[in-house]
């Protein structure tokens, strides 16, 4: 159990910054929740759901044996990144290789922008925090050496050096979180390279091997004629409304 004195000796650092230390601690509070958040958006079986990532290992074998619908179902059923990317790469209403190449890297740069969804916020973090540390500084030895100059006389030099020693108490705190922010900050932003280059690396395996075998043409002629669950200009329009929605949201909770 921890001792009650250190408890007392926390409460008395965190409220010894005032207004800026409670600006600090509520920067702290936000990277927790974006860090916790990112950790539990970012995981593998998240991006590659374990029963596509086996149909995608064996994705040649599967258009050999002529299952290319079972595998485009798959990809539909999915909400997952590599769920997107893989049925627009897989989607008969292309004729051709470079456009279906198009299209999924397309799908995969907007996929990844909403991965990249919270990072933004903690960047302001590392950048607000040491700020507002630095100015509860200031702040707190500007009435300091006020209340030694309303005083007046010989001031005591113990009292000078333990006013300033209160005011580094945000400058401490400021720094300490935006450093762990920006070890948060660069373990997400490797992760986020390694699912890019993976997603890449799967879509071209999926592409090449899809019509290393013939494309559209593995489908019946009714799927082919069907397409894809909604029309291609159709999917478009819908994927930007979707994203201008959030992109709304997120303005609205900063």
């Amino acid at each position: 159990m921890i001792d009650s004195t250190v408890n007392e000796k926390v409460w008395a650092f965190l409220l010894s910054g005032g207004i800026f230390m409670a600006f600090i601690a509520l920067c702290s509070f936000v990277a927790i929740a974006v860090s916790i958040h990112r950790s539990l958006t970012l995981k593998w079986k998240s991006i590659i759901p374990l029963d596509l990532r086996r149909d995608l290992n064996r994705c040649g074998d599967i258009f050999r044996e002529g299952q290319a619908e079972v595998l485009l179902a798959s990809l539909k059923r999915s909400e997952s990144a590599v769920g997107r990317v893989g049925r627009i790469a897989m989607s008969p209403d292309f004729n051709s290789r470079e456009s279906a190449s198009e299209a999924a890297e397309a799908t995969a740069r907007e996929q990844m922008v909403k991965l990249e969804n919270g990072m933004g916020v903690l960047e302001v973090v590392i950048t607000i925090a040491p700020l507002l540390g630095l100015l509860g500084t200031v702040s707190g030895l500007v009435s300091v050496f006020a209340t030694l100059g309303a005083q007046g006389g010989d001031p005591d030099p113990t009292l000078i050096a333990a006013g300033i020693a209160v005011a580094l108490n945000t400058t401490i705190a400021g720094l300490v979180v935006a450093v762990i922010t920006v070890i948060l900050h660069s373990y997400f932003t490797r992760r986020l390279e390694r699912i890019a280059a993976r997603i890449e690396v799967i879509a071209g395996h999926l592409l090449n091997e899809f019509y290393k075998y013939g494309g559209p043409s593995l489908y019946s002629e009714e799927e082919g004629e069907n397409g894809a669950d909604v029309p291609l200009n159709e999917s478009l329009i819908q994927a930007i409304g979707q994203r201008s929605e959030e992109v709304n949201r997120n303005d609205s909770l900063l």
